[in-house]
């Protein structure tokens, strides 16, 4: 049996030696780097034989642009009203990256902006008479048009059309409206509406509208008190509020406890920092200020990160300088680094910024080694998921070196702090353990550890899966065959699918929970924000639903009722809220199955005969991971409709099958949408001979990256490699994630539009062999 890895002994010898070696003298900074490269592989050791086959023509110009400098780093993190410093996502179309995060291991959360849409924007759509008739009487005309008011902040003249309406749920409605575009209406209208309304979901934005009112209009410490009496402030307004509201009140050592902390966690910009430093004078040190700026710059926020440095004085200016420069890829970073003075080569930002610095330069075991002196301590790391990212990288980098013990060491010695990072950190130190490090003891260890973090269906599957694999490499096949049965218990995870067919069971049954009876269905529908849904849908207003389906299913418990709350989205046509229901019931371990795989996003259409014909489910798999079913969706990057075509990409495609090519199309008739890219599939199956991986990731990546992919890491199509592994060596996070979902997808849709319940994972996964 081999060594253990994953020993503290292990750890600490291999961690000593990359020490040592920051320590002698054998990592310096030297000259600048060419910064430019990317974080693509190097060459592996030994190089698995090259692939053959010539990259796809037209694949390397007209890619989906990924940042390639990016690469393994890759994130793809919603950008919220609250923390305007969050990378937007790279591809994905706006008020969809919540629920297409590029991490397989994070809960479903859907923060969205709280207008719904950009108030400047006309509301979309008009109504459609067929759905104007279910909305119960109601002038669905007349609340399309206090809505538009609202939105604008006309709250006298939205209130006027308010007043016209008897219906409850509509005035509830434009309530809520006027509350979530932040229209202003005060406190007092905000608390009432909580009031009046308890079983109205959105509690969260209530909230925080509240607390910003409780700030903005000065309210007495009385009413501050008494408001935060049951719960602590959730906003940086609202701890502001009350840390004034303890300040009036004589109790300075909790307003000072309630500043610090405001300090530290609350992302909020140049005004409220002023008004906390002029309220507070005194109470918060370099230390709160060090831990602020540390926050900053791991947010890449430099404007608040620079505030942050100069408040703590000295020479910490010199690190928000040398950490910019070095995320910038300046050709001046290695001059800043060498100007931050010798009493801060100890802080945490420093030392990040000189690992990433090596990295950039191709230099991983010297990074390896600078990672090996960062603090041990999480609140001195300030966030260990970020740190975690890094890590990350150069364990990668390290692997396509051919210095496994040195990445596992890398990958082994995170401090990630959330849950999904940590099952992440787990599984990659498991991972290179069993499958390039020959200990299949250590990886049980890691694998261990991310199963006990494990809560939602992909990462429970991952754990239990690889738990599987390092069994069965440990020679014990009666508990690989146990954790290969857990596993399978999430049928519609990628690893839940390979556990199945791991086991030998080649069907996949979908779950779904029973039906309301009479009496409670009658009772859910008459809820007032079911009602509001209603209305929504006759209005022809899906953008607005949306918020209200995902903040109604963040609330419901009941799976019938979450199932009634699919049923209609069904009903109102409603793809991507349907999507959205699903995957937030499905996270939860609530056996909505069918839901969250929704069969009513994509018109019917012809297909065109000029390029190899794809299964039709394969069109929605692509286009539930691509736009989660929004026929309008644009991309930052330009990728366009329900598959994300980019237009150029389109414009050769139809040009291939002899079609005419309209842009303005690709988001205006989701057929021809679906249609181009359907063929555009067509295209990368001939491209890469029938392999789905290779296809959807050159869907996702572009041709070019999945030829050095081939290149580095070997042919999937061929027996000697094994394909699970080249999955995941994918060095694009995204990409990595983006063909196990797709691949899941494909499953699931071959159930969902055929009716039959074959699991061809396997099989699908070696497609092209040869």
């Amino acid at each position: 049996m081999s060594r253990p890895l994953a020993s503290p002994v292990s750890i600490a010898r291999t961690t000593a030696a990359l020490l040592g070696l920051a320590l002698t003298g054998g990592v310096t900074l030297g000259a600048p780097p060419d910064l430019r490269g990317t974080d693509t592989p190097a060459a592996s050791q030994p190089t698995p034989p090259a692939s053959d086959a010539a990259a796809p023509s037209g694949l390397l110009t007209d890619a989906k642009p990924l940042d390639p400098a990016a690469a393994d780093a890759l994130k793809i993190e919603p950008r919220s009203a609250e923390d305007e410093s969050a990378k937007p996502a790279q591809r994905l179309p706006a008020g969809t990256a919540a629920y297409a995060s590029a991490d397989p291991d994070a809960p479903v959360v859907f923060p969205l902006p709280d207008a719904g849409v950009s108030p400047a924007a006309p509301l979309p759509e008009v109504p459609d008479p067929a759905a104007a008739a279910k909305a119960g009487g109601v002038d669905v005309t007349l609340l399309r048009q206090a809505i538009e008011l609202y939105r604008k902040g006309k709250v006298a003249d939205g209130d006027r059309l308010r007043d016209q309406f008897e219906d409850p749920a509509a005035r509830a409605l434009l309530e809520w409206m006027a509350i979530r575009a932040g229209a202003g209406i005060g406190f007092e209208r905000t608390v009432a509406f909580t009031r009046q309304n308890p079983d109205w979901p959105a509690g969260p934005l209530l909230r925080r509208r509240a607390e910003e009112a409780l700030l903005s209009e000065r309210k007495s410490p009385a009413t501050v008190r008494a408001f935060f009496g049951a719960a602590r402030p959730a906003s940086a307004p609202g701890k502001f509020a009350l840390a004034l509201a303890f300040r009036a009140d004589g109790l300075e050592a909790d307003a000072a406890d309630l500043v610090r902390d405001l300090w530290r966690s609350e992302t909020f910009g140049k005004s409220l920092e002023a008004k906390v430093m002029d309220a507070f004078p005194g109470v918060l040190t370099r230390i709160d200020h060090r831990y602020r700026m540390e926050r900053a710059l791991l947010k890449e926020d430099w404007d608040s990160a620079g505030r942050a440095a100069a408040y703590a004085g000295g020479s910490y200016a010199s690190l928000v300088r040398a950490r910019r420069a070095v995320e910038d890829k300046s050709s001046g970073a290695a001059a800043a680094l060498a100007a931050v003075p010798p009493s801060l080569r100890n802080d945490a930002s420093y030392i990040l910024s000189r690992a990433q610095w090596f990295r950039r330069a191709d230099k991983a075991a010297e990074a390896a080694a600078v990672l090996a002196t960062a603090p041990a301590n999480p609140d001195v790391l300030v966030d260990g998921d970020e740190w975690w990212v890094e890590r990350r990288i150069v364990a990668r980098k390290l692997l396509d070196l051919g210095d496994a013990r040195t990445a596992y060491a890398v990958a082994g010695g995170h401090a990630a702090r959330t849950p999904e990072k940590r099952i992440e950190a787990e599984f990659h130190a498991g991972w290179i353990a069993l499958r390039f490090a020959g200990d299949p003891a250590s990886a049980a260890t890691h694998f261990a550890e991310a199963a006990r973090a494990a809560e939602t269906p992909i990462s429970l599957a991952r754990a239990a899966y690889w738990q599987g694999r390092a069994a069965d490499a440990l020679g014990q096949p009666e508990p690989a065959r146990d954790f290969y049965a857990r596993a399978a218990q999430q049928p519609i995870a990628y690893y839940g699918q390979l556990a199945r067919a791991k086991l030998g069971q080649t069907r996949l049954a979908l779950r779904a929970p029973a039906d309301l009876d009479g009496t409670a269905r009658a009772a859910f529908d008459d809820r007032l924000c079911v009602r509001a849904l209603r209305l929504l849908g006759a209005a022809s207003l899906k953008e607005l639903a949306l918020p209200l389906y995902i903040d109604t299913a963040q609330r419901l418990t009941d799976p019938a009722e979450l199932q009634a709350l699919g049923d209609l989205a069904v009903e109102m046509k409603d793809a991507r809220a349907l999507v959205a229901i699903g995957k937030l019931a499905v996270q939860r371990g609530l056996p909505l199955d069918a839901h969250a795989y929704p069969v009513i996003g994509i018109p019917t259409y012809e297909t065109y005969t000029a390029v190899p014909q794809v299964e039709r489910a394969m069109v929605f798999a692509i286009a539930r991971q691509e736009s989660q079913f929004d026929p309008r969706a644009q991309s930052g990057v330009g990728a366009r409709g329900l598959m994300q075509m980019m237009p150029a990409t389109a414009q050769r495609t139809a040009r291939r099958v002899a079609a005419a090519y309209d842009q303005d199309r690709l988001t205006s008739d989701p057929a021809y949408n679906a249609r181009l890219g359907q063929a555009h599939l067509g295209e990368l199956m001939e491209d890469w001979r029938g392999s789905y991986v290779l296809a959807f990731a050159a869907y996702n990546a572009g041709g070019g990256n999945v030829k050095k992919w081939v290149d580095a890491y070997g042919d999937p199509r061929k027996s000697e490699v094994d394909v699970v592994d080249w999955v995941e060596r994918i060095p694009f996070t995204e990409t990595r994630n983006y063909v196990q979902r797709v691949m899941e997808n494909l499953q699931v849709y071959r159930t969902r539009l055929d009716g039959k319940s074959a699991l061809l994972i396997d099989g699908d996964l070696k497609r092209g062999a040869r």
